[in-house]
């Protein structure tokens, strides 16, 4: 085994903190492959494939997708230039940014629903009438409200 490829499957894996299933899966992507084979098979890695499972997983932590990543990786190849480089991962950064807006945008109005809901229900807590009896629909501290979130109506709608 060469001084640089030091670790084996699980080694590598338990560095990175994945399975070996894991690893196995990013090389079937092209995201990952072991550095060179021992004479009978066994995968050896180096510090370089450590270094891409922790990049993958930080890039998987910040939402990007497995194959947006294998993207990433694969640019460098793809590419003549470094300018050409620089455009087409500004492109894939892009992406995701429009990406990342439409998720706060989506976590604003989640926000927004949940802070409703907990305004209907504050005005509920008091309630004394049976849970199969009640009819919230025609309550007073209901109606007082324009809008009833789906995240409230799923509980108190009857059958």
């Amino acid at each position: 085994m060469s001084e640089r490829c030091c670790m084996q499957i699980g080694d590598l894996a338990e560095r990175a903190g994945v399975s070996t299933r894991t690893i196995r899966y990013y090389e079937e992507l092209g995201i990952i492959g072991p550095e060179e084979r021992s004479g009978g098979g066994f995968r050896r890695y180096c510090d370089d494939q450590l270094r891409r499972l922790q990049i993958i997983q930080g890039l998987k932590s910040l939402g990007f997708e497995l194959e947006q990543i294998r993207q990433l990786f694969t640019l460098r190849n793809e590419s003549e230039t470094g300018g050409e480089l620089a455009h087409q991962m500004i492109e894939i950064l892009r992406g995701q940014q429009k990406s990342i807006d439409e998720k706060i945008q989506q976590y604003v109005e989640l926000r927004e629903r949940t802070t409703c809901g907990i305004a209907v229900l504050q005005g509920c807590q008091s309630c004394e009438i049976p849970v199969l009896e009640r009819d919230c629909h025609n309550c007073e501290v209901y109606q007082r409200h324009d809008e009833v979130p789906d995240l409230v109506e799923c509980a108190i709608f009857g059958r």
